[in-house]
């Protein structure tokens, strides 16, 4: 159908999608909808069909809760935010005001030529009953001049404009299943054209060699073609494999990029390597785990087009890149290695060499580093030539030799170029260690941690277990603006070059003997040091992979001479959080001695009840036992540095250090463990914030917890019979927390952060128990989320998951489905300071591939009659483990207080609720007060006030005394 003069189809907004936005986009899609037929059919499908293919997905479940008022300002955020607007017209859809509103604003970004998609879908309705406004559509129109005349006319342009967009046809029960997945193919593949089309503007000289690689890729041809891309370290390999990666995946019907390929293969071995491939390309979990492949999955295989880029191949990998002949026509499989007889091997005949930047490419790249723009300074250009020279050309050091010179004096600079000029012979190695030898001590330290032991961690950790966190945040941005390092997903990423380089200036300390080496982590070295006792004062930090030892009968002097050791790390490597087999490695006798410096101590399957009796850990920051056979930790030891222990799946078990010994640990890992309770003193630990107590069969009850605990899962925990015991005292809340809380920007829609306590699938419960101490427990959690704001500033939003079917009777306010609507008296917002949420949700009907990522979320929604709308946001849970019946979610959702204008009158303000992302079955709300205290007057509690009975009460409370003016209105304390 041709489109309407001067407005842009959804084919042609995607070529001039703009760079700002894919910057400022949240969402891949947006989904619009109406109805609840919609609701239950397309839109869970089409939504499952979306998020298997790893689309980033907002759904407007809002207008359920919504009806007939303004889309809320999260709405219309999302649909500014999304690359593609979906929007699925059904029957009923013209029925509701909030649709026709999102979709003026839907069409409004498209008229803007904001470079997004509007893609319609006709569900079991004809085009032209929405272009025309026939059928349905014209019903709805009739209630619609008469009640909205002020917006039909807009209403009935956006319909006809939207319906003139290709289109989608969705009509016959029997092949929905296959039009969703057409659809989403679709949508997947506008997806990869629009945001995963890389950047260009900060590389130099791709665009040559790309479509080089793409002329011996012959996509028009219909055979299965492997190119080898083969080039020094540095040169650019992974970075071409992944623009041209970006570029063309959407027309295969399987994808992967799978990154370093041979150091994944030694570290999991090649089958797992290869089941991962296998798995993205298909969109499932397959493990096949032998060196065979299934006749199934073979012909599953053969079926599918599907693209491959297999980044740094070496020789523990070979054998896997053969064996990829199994796809069907069409396919094509991209293999980066520095090794040119590896692919020779592999009878790979089209490769592309990939050589050094010519001069005036490289001095680009090296002056934007430099200068951090591509100006060159006349006073520094000459010297930028010479220094440039010196890296052959190489990417990654042009990179980093210039910004190590970045805002350098010129006197800086000629040295830099004098070190360099001494290089007899110039490689990459020997030009990355001038950049190296520029660092200062501190700077050398960390550079060489994480090239030995951090690359991949994430830097919470890499920074917790340090002495000094501050310092080495400070150390890991530096190495970034040296471009030694970057971090991504928070995680530390390294070149393989400069890993290596790192790596051989340890091997230089000693290379005959690893013992007087400070940092070893090449097993074969660990093993010989171990084995023959020939450990020193030298070393600071072991790494060992378990997996890599067929047998080790371990002394008890091993660690007698190590005196200086802070990082010891015993590991097994794990596939999908399962150690991929038994450690090897015997202790038969009592070990005699650990060092006291050690700050980090991890050791799968520590096989001793206990620690050394003369071990002191003082110094010790994080403690890890996974699997082990220890009893008890130590007896009598104080650890007043310790933060974290894991004992997870240490089923012999039976003590755990007193409060005196470890006062500021903040996690504890106890999952697994055969503990039948907790001692009582765990209540004293009031630094801790996460406690895991997963799959715990033969724990039956829990005491008293810490007040600021946010994080407890207890998750099929079969024999559990009580929730953690309630303080039989209410705590008061000092009158300093409404101060800080009027003073906050309102409304708080800064991002809330999830106190979850977790007890999905713990059967035993009791659950009457459960409902009649539901208020005094959210109270308690409500306590705590307000003192943990006093501190930090950092709202949260506590919340229980527990199994049961029933809202607990003081939640006045329920409703069946997954909103509910209140009328609240303007003067009852005086007070207000949040809201009690409860939820019953029916997970049989969620699909079991949602599990990985599944959440719950509450929008809350205020229609005032004197001021614009406002809304929050918050998530009450993030679930992994498969549920299979009905569970309650309780929480609270604090808003801060104060913030609402209050005018005469008997105005009222409509409260909208609604649960997301669930097939909620049936919800209840209460909201919660600020109560101040008649004798205490610079304290108070929170009312829970449910009836408008209850809530003209709690607006009068504090009537008598003084009030904390605010910029919206006046708050009574």
């Amino acid at each position: 159908m041709a489109d309407p003069p001067n407005f842009p189809s959804s084919m042609a907004s995607s070529s001039c999608l703009s760079s700002s936005l894919t910057a400022k986009c949240k969402y891949d899609v947006f989904l619009s909808f109406g109805g609840e037929e919609t609701r239950t059919g397309i839109r869970s499908h089409l939504a499952a069909a979306l998020r298997r293919k790893q689309i980033e997905l907002f759904i407007d479940d809002e207008k359920e809760a919504n009806k007939g008022d303004e889309i809320s300002p999260a709405v219309s955020d999302a649909i500014e935010t999304s690359l593609i607007l979906i929007v699925i017209f059904s029957k009923d859809y013209a029925s509701s005001k909030w649709c026709l509103d999102e979709l003026v604003k839907i069409l409004d970004c498209l008229i803007k030529n904001t470079g997004q998609i509007v893609v319609p879908v006709f569900y079991r309705i004809d085009s032209s009953d929405v272009h025309k406004q026939k059928g349905s559509f014209r019903k709805a129109f009739v209630h619609h001049e008469r009640n909205f005349p002020d917006k039909v006319q807009k209403w009935r342009e956006a319909l006809t404009k939207a319906s003139s967009i290709s289109e989608f046809f969705v009509v016959d029960p029997r092949n929905e299943a296959g039009d969703v997945e057409k659809i989403a193919q679709d949508i997947s593949k506008k997806v990869e054209e629009m945001s995963d089309s890389p950047d260009l503007s900060g590389f130099v000289g791709l665009n040559l060699r790309i479509e080089k690689i793409k002329s011996l890729l012959c996509l028009e041809l219909g055979d299965v073609r492997i190119v080898g891309i083969w080039g020094m370290g540095g040169i650019g390999k992974t970075t071409i494999a992944s623009v041209i990666f970006h570029q063309i995946s959407g027309d295969f019907q399987g994808k992967c990029f799978m990154k370093n390929v041979g150091e994944e293969s030694s570290k999991m071995g090649v089958i797992h390597v290869r089941d991962e491939v296998i798995s993205q390309v298909m969109g499932e979990n397959i493990k096949i785990g032998t060196p065979t492949i299934t006749p199934n999955i073979k012909k599953r295989l053969q079926q599918r087009k599907v693209l491959i880029v297999l980044d740094d191949v070496d020789d523990n990998s070979k054998s896997f890149a053969v064996s990829l002949d199994l796809f069907s026509p069409g396919s094509r499989i991209i293999i980066t290695t520095r090794d040119k007889r590896l692919l020779d091997k592999c009878g790979v005949e089209n490769v592309y060499e990939v050589k050094g930047l010519k001069h005036n490419s490289a001095l680009e790249l090296f002056c934007r580093k430099a200068f951090r723009q591509n100006n060159r300074s006349p006073d520094l250009l000459e010297l930028s030539k010479e220094v440039a020279h010196y890296a052959n050309g190489n990417p990654l050091a042009l990179q980093v030799l210039g910004s190590s010179l970045y805002q350098k004096s010129k006197e800086q600079w000629k040295d830099k170029l004098h070190k360099l000029k001494l290089i007899t012979d110039p490689n990459i190695y020997k030009v990355l260690k001038i950049s190296y030898d520029g660092l200062n001590w501190e700077e050398k330290e960390i550079f060489l941690d994480v090239a030995c032991f951090f690359k991949g961690e994430d830097v919470d950790f890499v920074t917790r277990v340090q002495d000094d966190p501050t310092s080495m945040r400070n150390g890991l941005n530096i190495l970034v603006e040296k471009s030694l390092i970057t971090i991504s997903a928070n995680r530390l990423q390294m070149h393989d070059i400069l890993q290596e380089l790192g790596k051989t200036i340890i091997l230089q300390e000693s290379f005959k003997e690893p013992g007087k080496r400070s940092k070893l982590w090449d097993h074969k070295d660990v093993y010989q040091v171990l084995k023959k006792n020939k450990g020193t004062d030298a070393i600071e930090g072991l790494f060992f992979d378990l997996s890599k030892i067929n047998y080790l009968h371990l002394s008890s002097h091993a660690f007698a001479n190590m005196s200086s050791l802070t990082l010891l790390k015993f590991y097994m490597p794990e596939c999908n959080g399962v150690p991929i087999m038994s450690s090897k490695l015997h202790l038969n006798q009592d070990l005699e001695y650990l060092s006291k410096k050690l700050r980090y101590l991890h050791w799968h399957e520590y096989p001793l009840k206990t620690l050394p009796f003369s071990f002191k850990p003082k110094n010790l920051i994080e403690l890890n036992l996974p699997c082990s056979k220890v009893e008890q930790i130590w007896i009598g030891e104080k650890a007043f540095k310790l933060k974290s222990i894991n004992l997870y799946n240490s089923r012999y078990l039976i003590r755990l250090p007193e409060f005196s010994e470890i006062p500021n640990l903040e996690r504890i890992n106890l999952s697994e463990s055969n503990l039948e309770r907790l001692p009582a003193t765990i209540k004293q630990f009031s630094q801790l914030r996460y406690l895991f107590l997963r799959n715990c069969n033969m724990l039956q009850s829990l005491p008293e917890l810490p007040l600021f605990l946010s994080h407890l899962d207890a998750s099929n925990c079969k024999r559990l019979q009580s929730l953690p015991e309630i303080s039989p005292c209410l705590e008061e809340l000092d009158i300093s927390i409404l101060e800080k809380l009027s003073k906050a920007t309102f409304p708080m829609k800064h991002d809330c952060s999830l106190m979850q306590f977790e007890f999905q699938n713990c059967w035993e419960l009791n659950e009457n128990k459960i409902l009649a101490d539901s208020e005094l427990r959210i109270r308690h959690m409500a306590i705590a989320s307000l003192r943990l704001f006093y501190e930090n500033e950092q709202l949260n939003c506590p919340s229980i998951l527990l199994p049961g079917s029933e809202i607990p009777e003081w939640f006045t306010y329920q409703n069946i489905g997954s909103s509910i609507a209140l009328q609240l008296p303007e003067h009852c917002l005086i007070n207000l300071i949040g809201f009690a949420l409860c939820a019953v949700i029916d997970f049989k009907q969620l699909p079991t591939n949602s599990w990985d990522s599944f959440y719950i979320n509450c929008g809350i929604y205020f229609k005032m009659n004197k001021s614009k709308a406002l809304s929050f946001n918050c998530f009450l849970a993030s679930i992994r483990d498969a549920i299979d019946s009905d569970h309650v979610i309780l929480g609270f959702r604090p808003l801060g207080i104060g913030g609402f204008y209050v005018g005469g009158g008997n105005d009222s303000t409509t409260v909208l609720v609604n649960f997301c992302l669930a097939n909620v079955k049936c919800c209840g709300v209460s909201p919660v007060y600020a109560d101040s205290n008649t004798t205490e007057p610079k304290s108070f509690t929170l009312k829970f006030a449910a009836e408008i009975g209850k809530l003209d009460e709690a607006s009068e409370i504090g009537s008598n005394a003084s009030t904390i003016e605010t910029s919206t209105g006046f708050l009574y304390t």
